[in-house]
């Protein structure tokens, strides 16, 4: 009869054979890429805050703010549609190449847009219509656009370790920029152009550096070339469409709550600066579901994909982590909080943000479920119910949270985002509640 020891030890051997496999060890490196960015940025912005006037580093930030905004609009939802439809293409490289064609075009149009029309509807960065600006920043538009194809593309390929280490690298680049840029160069990439240069250089040097030298490892014959295979991106292009109009429509019910609070509230502007802190906490642990639901969209994706066993594991690994995170933010949230503390004692936005930390940390779980049925509408390539649902969490969230904030603060919009993120919950069930299964993946030829 085997002994304790020998089952543990048989134990320990199936959990580390499960997470060698592709979809924990996908799941773990888009975890660990978060991770490390945020980490290494903490670095970049001790660096960046002391070198740079605050005048110049503002108008860096809002420059550089601006055209990640405008990339997102290029993007088109492109990137997810590479995860769902590369394994289905005959030509992978036409396809991923097609897709950093069309993105990046238009980031690059829409940068040099905002470039040539800064004088009229924002006149304080009217200094970026200089030639020299005029160049680095629709280069910059193209970067922020090719980055989360490229991304998806190593996602798709069961390889999210390449996009970890682009994070690294752009994280590592970026630490001494600031130095570089403030002693080094004058006139036109000095100054508060070199505030917003000390981002932009590394970011660009990450994305090449997967484009040319990363992904040509992972993905056989691959070359970085411009290239429009419209036979191969046409199936795709309706389902990352509808995704990205989800996107852009469920990004209102994260980006626009400081503005809700500044409306709202007679200090607007100091309550949206905590409750900001206890929302950015909060969504470490959403990070969680949205990397193993990543991951598990890219395995059911494959050929021949066992999609109900590979959910199981999602679900497993989801909730192996959510509940220590949920319980351990409860537990911690003063601690946390108080690191944003330069003074001693109880700071305020310890005494704010508690509350609506703790209560966001249960958005956790509708976040999780949200992503389940999500990915399961996505693998049946069905765009409507995420619109619906992204339409239903948004105007649930402004809406409630209005309400809320005049009774409750900011502990109301925290209430408000979790009730946002149940109500959209019936529809993606609706549309995904059908068990997954085992359909096949078929490869067909698809003329140049």
């Amino acid at each position: 009869m085997e002994g304790t020891p020998g089952r543990v030890q048989k134990l320990a051997g199936r959990l580390w054979g499960e997470a060698k496999g592709p979809l924990y060890r996908n799941a773990f490196f888009i975890m660990l890429s978060s991770v490390i960015g945020i980490g290494l940025g903490f670095f970049f912005w001790v660096v960046f805050y002391r070198v740079y006037r605050p005048a110049d580093a503002g108008y860096g930030l809002t420059l550089l703010q601006t055209v990640t905004f405008l990339s997102g609009f290029a993007h088109l939802g492109l990137g997810v549609g590479i995860i769902r439809f590369l394994p289905e293409t005959d030509d992978r490289n036409a396809l991923v190449n097609s897709c950093l064609s069309i993105s990046g075009l238009l980031g690059g149009i829409l940068a040099l847009a905002f470039v040539l029309g800064a004088g009229l509807w924002t006149p304080e960065l009217a200094f970026i219509q200089h030639p020299v600006y005029v160049v680095l920043i629709v280069l910059t538009g193209m970067a922020y656009s090719f980055a989360p194809i490229l991304d998806s593309t190593v996602v798709a390929l069961r390889r999210a370790d390449v996009a970890t280490w682009r994070s690294v690298l752009f994280g590592l680049v970026k630490i001494p920029l600031p130095l570089v840029f403030v002693v080094w160069f004058t006139g036109p990439l000095g100054g508060r152009m070199g505030a917003y240069l000390s981002i932009a250089v590394a970011f660009g040097i990450s994305v090449l550096a997967t484009g040319f030298l990363f992904l040509p490892r992972v993905l056989d014959g691959y070359f970085p070339r411009p290239r429009l295979s419209r036979r191969r991106v046409r199936p795709m292009f309706g389902f990352s469409v509808g995704n990205w109009v989800a996107g852009l429509i469920g990004s209102g019910s994260t980006l626009l709550l400081p503005l809700l609070i500044v409306r709202v509230l007679p200090a607007g502007a100091e309550r949206a600066a905590y409750f900001y802190a206890a929302f950015t906490i909060a969504g470490l642990l959403w990070i969680i579901p949205g990397a193993t639901m990543t991951s598990f969209l890219a395995e059911a994706s494959q050929a021949n994909a066992r999609r109900a066993r590979d959910e199981r594991k999602a679900v497993l690994l989801s909730l192996a982590l959510l509940v220590p995170g949920i319980a351990g933010m409860w537990f911690a949230a003063e601690i946390i909080l108080e690191l944003f503390n330069s003074g001693t004692g109880v700071s305020a936005i310890v005494e704010a943000g508690i509350t609506p930390l703790r209560i966001l940390s249960f958005a956790s779980i509708p976040v999780f479920l949200n992503g389940l049925f999500g990915t399961r509408v996505r693998i049946r390539k069905q765009v409507l119910p995420l619109i619906a649902a992204a339409i239903v969490a948004t105007g649930v969230t402004l809406g409630a949270g209005y309400v809320l904030l005049g009774t409750m603060d900011i502990t109301g919009l925290a209430y408000a985002y979790v009730i946002g993120q149940a109500a959209e919950m019936p529809i993606l069930w609706w549309a995904g509640r059908a068990p997954m299964e085992a359909e096949p993946v078929d490869l067909q030829a698809v003329p140049p």
